[in-house]
């Protein structure tokens, strides 16, 4: 008897210990329930390409985790708030956000671009405070997911472009901005040099008043955004 209690116990303890995604349905009168987290990615045609997951969440306590999913069916723990990065070879990253409680189902899809010269994406996740130049400490999943889209691509070349949050009211000068943008730019060029990458396939750009989106900005979305990082590119 006491062994069975024993392996019920350590079954019940595994089970509540497994990877989860919690929301809450409106159909179930605010009951909590498990589901299970899928990612799918096609391309323009629809057709399902196999592409690898790079996710964080974040839980209530402000605690981040990091990992790599390789499956295209799998399940997530109960973060409140998951970004990452969706990567294929010959395709352009896909970055998301998004809060489970807003997500209308159990699968996440996408379509993912094919690589081409001209083509920008925004490489959501790396982010810069204030005037600084130093990139924050969250940045480093993002950062790992344009170090993984080089790799997988190892003749892609691309140019980092560096933007600002220049409100009206800002003392700086343009060329201070464009300087203080490209400063960050370099940060990540050094960050991708540093893990293997050839100097020869990185080039670096700031953009001062002319790139930002919102001249006065009402949320930290737009904050963000104004300080985004752009990737280009240039050619295979």
């Amino acid at each position: 008897m006491r062994t069975l209690f024993t392996l019920l116990f350590l079954s019940a303890i595994t089970a509540w210990s497994q990877p989860r995604f919690v929301k809450e349905r409106a159909d179930y009168e605010g009951e909590e329930v498990m589901l299970p987290f899928a990612f799918e990615a096609k391309s323009e045609s629809q057709e399902k390409i196999n592409a690898s997951c790079r996710l964080s969440g974040r839980l209530d306590s402000g605690e981040l985790e990091v990992f790599q999913l390789e499956q295209q069916n799998v399940a997530a723990y109960p973060f409140r708030e998951l970004k990452g990065a969706l990567l294929s070879p010959g395709y352009v990253p896909h970055y998301f956000t998004f809060f489970p409680m807003d997500l209308p189902g159990p699968k996440y899809q996408a379509t993912l671009q094919p690589l081409q010269e001209g083509a920008i994406f925004v490489a959501e996740g790396i982010v810069f405070l204030g005037d600084n130049t130093n990139i924050y400490f969250s940045s480093a999943d993002a950062l790992q997911s344009l170090l993984a889209f080089m790799n997988m691509n190892p003749t892609v070349r691309i140019r980092v472009t560096g933007h600002v949050n220049a409100p009206a009211e800002s003392k700086l000068s343009d060329s201070q901005l464009m300087t203080l943008a490209k400063k960050r730019a370099e940060g990540i060029q050094d960050y991708l040099i540093s893990h293997g990458v050839s100097k020869h396939r990185i080039s670096i750009m700031g953009r001062g008043r002319d790139g930002v989106k919102y001249p006065n900005p009402q949320s930290e979305a737009e904050l963000e955004y104004n300080r985004r990082v752009e990737v280009e590119i240039l050619g295979f």
